[in-house]
């Protein structure tokens, strides 16, 4: 099952989050393993600190003892380190145990402890005084033996208490060593099953990848072929090229000079008709070699290789109305230019387009009135422009040619721009229709584009938006 990006994603949060969890979870259960292993080692420890604490009570016994049957000082060193041990010691268990009920216990097991130690130096000091009755000593031991029997009560209740901890905590530990490898087993399973899910998945991807690579290389090859006729298509269009300036150029440069010397030769002897068939013989060959030469300007335009460098285009539009200065005063055309950038082109595509819409617009005048055109330019970004064809920059040149020539519907403005569609009659405006298409053309070589607004009788704006680099 192919799973989509957001589904996929969606999994592996899922699983990351699971994963987490229990983690967490093992965490916290060897976490309470540790404490429920600790607690059992305190609990052995004051058990073991009780034992000592009794056995240095008795040592301390056994030496009173030994005094009082020898009267010898040598039993009484013993007796003298074993209160220091039971003051240590019951210090000890102080700081380990954390009931309430134990805290009782040991402070009264503490009292009873300093008790028995200060009978023990009491009896020591009385015992040989000659004066003490038999009574009287034998009141003295039974007193010890009473506070010993109460010590013994004291630490039997603590150890009790402990042991019943020892259970406790044994049977929480067991549980814990029984949860701790159920999690763990569980989180390494899970890890196991998404490796293998994962890997199951890299193995797909790899998989559709070498589909993928394999379907590249088709159409790489196909690519190639389809190049390789392209190529072919470019020379056959080099040869169409060399033939329609050469062998088809000639031809009709042949027409029209022979048709010029029988008007010339013939002007008296030939009919009314005759000469109407010749004047249509003339104008046909002068279109055919106008067609001819606006055909190798397009292929020119074409097959140029883009050279691009930094272009005036103030010294262009000066350049276009000195070659066009003879147009420009036979039409009295008034032509006003703002200032103008510098752009990244070439040169001679740029003045090709200025002449071609400044000779447009002089040619699509109005008959009441001489042309009036007006040149201008802006920087705008690229969020305001409707199209954009080049992706490297935000900013665009937006350059603009302005008549108040004749215009035309809106509708045919994707007309306009087509290979010899032309949305006036032959015999109204002279011209072949591929003047606009050279200057889109233009345009498209220099990752631009072009488009119209015009309105019948109100002229007609070119917009040329070139990209700012």
């Amino acid at each position: 099952m192919r799973l989509s990006n957001p589904a996929a994603k969606l999994v592996f949060t899922t699983i990351a989050i699971v994963l987490l969890a229990i983690s967490y979870v093992l965490y916290e259960q060897i976490q309470l393993l540790l404490r429920a292993q600790d607690q059992l080692n305190e609990t052995n420890v004051v058990r073991l600190k009780l034992e000592q604490t009794v056995s240095a009570l008795n040592d301390a016994e056994s030496a009173q003892r030994g005094f009082l049957l020898t009267k010898d000082s040598v039993f009484l060193s013993p007796y003298r380190a074993a209160f220091d041990k039971a003051k240590i010691v019951t210090s000890q268990i102080r700081e380990l145990i954390k009931s309430s009920d134990q805290q009782k216990d040991l402070a009264a097991l503490q009292g009873f402890i300093d008790l028995r130690f200060n009978s023990f130096n009491h009896v020591i000091e009385q015992y040989n005084n000659p004066q003490l009755k038999a009574e009287t000593r034998q009141m003295y031991l039974l007193m010890s033996k009473s506070v010993m029997d109460s010590i013994n009560y004291y630490a039997q209740n603590i150890n009790i208490r402990e042991d019943d901890m020892v259970l406790e905590r044994e049977k929480a530990k067991k549980k814990y060593s029984f949860l701790t490898p159920l999690f763990a087993v569980l989180l390494m399973l899970i890890a196991v099953g998404v490796l293998v899910f994962s890997y199951g998945k890299i193995i797909e991807h790899l998989n559709r990848l070498k589909k993928v690579f394999s379907q590249l290389k088709k159409l790489n090859n196909e690519l190639k072929q389809k190049n390789y006729k392209l190529e072919l298509y470019n020379k056959e269009l080099d040869s169409f090229t060399y033939i329609a300036s050469h062998d088809l150029k000639e031809p009709i440069r042949k027409i029209l000079t022979y048709s010029n010397q029988i008007e010339i030769d013939g002007h008296e002897k030939l009919s009314d008709t005759n000469r109407n068939h010749l004047n249509r013989i003339k104008h046909s060959a002068q279109r055919m070699q106008n067609l001819l030469n606006d055909l190798l300007l397009y292929s020119h335009v074409s097959m140029s290789e883009k050279s691009f460098e930094e272009v005036d285009l103030n010294k262009i539009v000066d350049d276009v109305i000195h070659n066009l200065h003879e147009e420009i005063v036979e039409t009295d055309t008034h032509i006003r230019a703002e200032k103008l950038p510098v752009i990244k082109g070439m040169p001679f595509q740029i003045k090709q387009l200025f002449e071609n819409l400044i000779s447009n617009s002089i040619k699509y005048k109005q008959d009441h009135m001489p042309p009036s055109i007006t040149i201008g330019s802006c920087v705008v970004n690229e969020k305001n422009v409707d199209e954009i064809l080049y992706k490297e920059t935000d900013l665009y040149y937006k350059l603009f040619v302005k008549d108040n020539g004749v215009g035309f519907d809106q509708v045919y403005v994707e007309k306009i721009f087509k290979l010899f569609q032309r949305l006036h009659t032959k015999t109204d405006k002279p011209g072949t229709g591929i003047g606009l298409t050279i200057c889109k053309k233009i345009v498209d070589n220099h990752n631009g584009f072009i488009k119209a607004t015009s309105e019948i009788n109100k002229g007609t704006t070119f917009e040329i938006y070139l990209p700012v680099n």
